[in-house]
């Protein structure tokens, strides 16, 4: 019996690689997905992100079964079950004042966790395989293994993170991220109700704020809520994230003790509830230390044979502006758009019309080239953009000039307030 078709490589089991894999699935086209971690509770369950201006791209990408269970790693079940999107709010820290209210377009704030193990429904991870080398030719790839395995596949997708071993492999000189100057701790905690009153009277998913004097941000996020009736707990649990300007000159200790000391000594004068969100923090919650970084490819630069990158391993940035899960959705349109025609299998089974509109006569590279021109042109203004919003969110004279960080929340409001003035 004759061999079947090269399978797609799939590095990174993270939501990236989780959801072109279920997208490769749906599509029926073959596929294996390996990550480095030995399963896929092997690191913490991580904290929150948000699907906004790609929501509709996921719904499109996701088989519909995969697509209906999103709601289930909603951060706040109850909230999203009744449609309530929330609002975006930013605060003042010292007065408490509410510097912007705006209200929230079509969205969806999920716990990463459970994500992805809704992403991982019916997709057979290969675990424990770390990359350590990859050979490609013009019509196929072989990916190594620290452990003497290989894989080979008809062509291979980094979707390994932030800092990818495919991308270092593709640009030797060039991988490394690029740093922003912003020192960042955080923590996820359980709270109880009594202690969760004030904030839950803001919003039922996140706000954030920074002191005008001391340009210390906070940025707090639910994970979990008790209110809705599948709730594994009465408690609330939170993500707190506290960060400052590099210039402050504010080092970040190795002891967990000493930097849940440290969020308390930062925030000490704080407007209430925002004081007592840090104040309260528990002393055996674990304070992690986030690098800010972000990287994208020179204009113009090109993987090789038959490997390209895909999320974070494409395109770095911070958290600041909530891109990061959005740009890697279109990522996997484009690569759909621009490589179809390419891969083995059925690709318009999901009755998505784009799929295979690429040229069959270009050649694999070409059609790779093009995507990651897509790639580029989308991704650099977000990672631009997430830079410029970290970086005004420590620069309080900028927010409340209306900066980077909250430009498209503004720009937003006032176009559907003129939406319905039509």
């Amino acid at each position: 019996m004759p061999p079947g078709p090269l399978p797609v490589l799939i590095a990174g089991a993270g939501v990236c690689g989780l959801t072109l894999a279920q997208h490769l699935r749906r599509c029926g086209v073959p596929f294996h997905i390996f990550d480095r971690d030995a399963s896929i509770n092997s690191r913490t369950s991580g904290w929150g992100l948000t699907f906004h201006w790609a929501l509709p791209i996921l719904r499109d990408l996701l088989p519909p079964d995969i697509f209906a269970l999103l709601e289930e790693a909603s951060v706040n079940r109850d909230a999203t079950s009744k449609g309530d999107m929330g609002r975006y709010h930013f605060f003042d820290l010292r007065s408490g004042i509410d510097l912007y209210d705006l209200p929230a377009g079509a969205r969806i704030r999920v716990s990463r966790g459970k994500l992805r193990s809704i992403l991982a429904t019916n997709v057979d991870v290969e675990w424990s395989k770390k990359v350590t080398d990859v050979e490609s030719t013009d019509d196929a790839v072989v990916v190594r293994f620290e452990d003497g395995t290989s894989r080979q596949g008809c062509l291979l997708v980094g979707c390994d993170g932030s800092r990818s071993r495919v991308r270092q492999l593709i640009y030797p000189s060039t991988y490394q991220n690029r740093p922003v100057p912003v020192q960042l701790v955080g923590a996820a905690a359980r709270y109880s109700a009594g202690q969760m009153a004030a904030a839950r009277a803001i919003d039922p998913y996140f706000f954030q704020g920074s002191h005008p004097e001391w340009n210390v941000y906070l940025w707090f996020s639910y994970l979990e809520t008790p209110e809705h009736a599948q709730a594994t707990s009465d408690d609330y649990f939170c993500q707190i994230v506290v960060s400052w300007p590099e210039e402050k000159d504010i080092r970040i200790p190795t002891a967990n003790a000493e930097r849940i000391t440290l969020m308390k000594r930062l925030t000490s004068d704080w407007a209430e509830p925002f004081r007592s969100l840090i104040q309260n923090l528990p002393n055996d919650a674990d304070v992690i230390s986030i690098d800010m970084e972000d990287w994208l490819p020179e204009e113009g630069a090109h993987g090789k044979g038959c490997i390209t990158l895909m999320g974070d391993a494409a395109h770095t940035m911070t958290m600041f502006r909530g891109e990061g899960a959005n740009t890697a959705v279109a990522d996997i349109r484009d690569f759909m758009k621009r490589l179809g025609s390419h891969l083995p299998g059925d690709v318009q089974r999901s009755g998505d019309s784009a799929h295979g509109s690429g040229c069959p006569s270009d050649s694999l590279r070409k059609c790779l080239d093009a995507y990651e021109d897509d790639v580029f042109a989308r991704a650099q203004p977000c990672v631009l953009g997430s830079r410029q919003a970290c970086l005004d969110a420590h620069n309080f004279a900028r927010i409340k000039d209306g900066s980077s960080f909250v430009a498209r929340r503004l720009k937003q409001a006032q176009e559907e307030q003129a939406a319905k003035k039509l």
